[in-house]
């Protein structure tokens, strides 16, 4: 299968990428910003299928910049679908995000019945870009699955998120940690590759959420990085009360039958494996 990866350097992409090479996929790598997916995109060589993971992810640039984050998530997805329809693509799967269904959602397990939020400029887009996807889909019979990602992880994820952030703190010597009752489903970054994987052999249209089912809060997460290093856990006072995430994965499996295989110990062992030896 020709596939083509936007986001191909970032955290997911170069895992996924490596993947799919090794699966004997013939893998296109489309980057930010050798590629600048915010203008008309053309692409010389029949696809079978798009992975499209470049965005700007993180949800306080989206706040702080909302029209660099609508020109990339929204009109570059927009860009990217037509594209992939010109280049003769079947299937097209969007990273989209568990944030869509707001912190905290509206019960949980969380399925992808349940209602939607208007959450923040990041979400915004993503369910904007879910939208167009349906759009294509309904105008061109481009099949789509949006991954609803809930907490992944992993060697090579870039500072800004949790464990890496906590592991290169604890490094350096006893670390703080706010926020410790704030529970979230970590799921590590093979288990989400082989999602992604999966959806491209699957005809489903819709969204998918892509977790553990399990939630744990940053509390167990900030002291099994600080045991690893032989550090302490200093707890800091919050007046937020903490938020809840898990998902509800019953669609993946039905669909896809896809279950994670990598437990929270062994995927944080290999991430402080990784970041430790750097």
């Amino acid at each position: 299968m020709r596939v083509l990866v936007t986001g191909a350097r970032g955290f997911i992409g170069r895992h996924l990428c490596k993947f799919l090479s090794d699966q004997n996929h013939d893998v296109l790598e489309w980057d930010l910003p050798d590629q600048d997916i915010t203008g008309d995109l053309v692409n010389p060589r029949p696809l079978d299928a798009v992975v499209h993971l470049a965005a700007v992810a993180s949800p306080g640039l989206c706040d702080r910049d909302p029209a660099l984050a609508f020109l990339v998530n929204v009109r570059g997805t927009h860009n990217v679908l037509k594209m992939a329809v010109a280049a003769g693509a079947k299937r097209f799967i969007l990273a989209s995000s568990a944030h869509t269904y707001g912190i905290p959602p509206s019960y949980r397990p969380t399925d992808e019945r349940a209602p939607l939020s208007i959450f923040d400029t990041y979400t915004t887009t993503k369910l904007l870009s879910e939208q167009i996807c349906q759009l294509f889909y309904d105008s061109y019979g481009l099949s789509y699955t949006a991954i609803r990602l809930f907490n992944g992880y992993g060697p090579g994820q870039s500072a800004g998120y949790f464990i890496a952030d906590k592991i290169q703190q604890a490094m350096a010597g006893d670390f703080d940690l706010r926020d410790h009752q704030v529970t979230k489903d970590w799921v590590y970054i093979d288990d989400v590759v082989r999602a992604y994987a999966s959806t491209l052999e699957s005809q489903f249209v819709g969204a998918i959420n892509i977790g553990t089912g399990i939630e744990t809060d940053l509390e167990t997460i900030a002291n099994k990085i600080a045991k690893a290093f032989g550090v302490q856990v200093a707890i800091q006072p919050t007046s937020s009360p903490p938020t809840h995430m898990c998902a509800d994965i019953s669609r993946a499996k039905r669909v896809l039958g896809w279950e994670p295989a990598v437990s929270l110990e062994e995927g944080l062992d290999a991430t402080i494996a990784a970041i430790s030896s750097r």
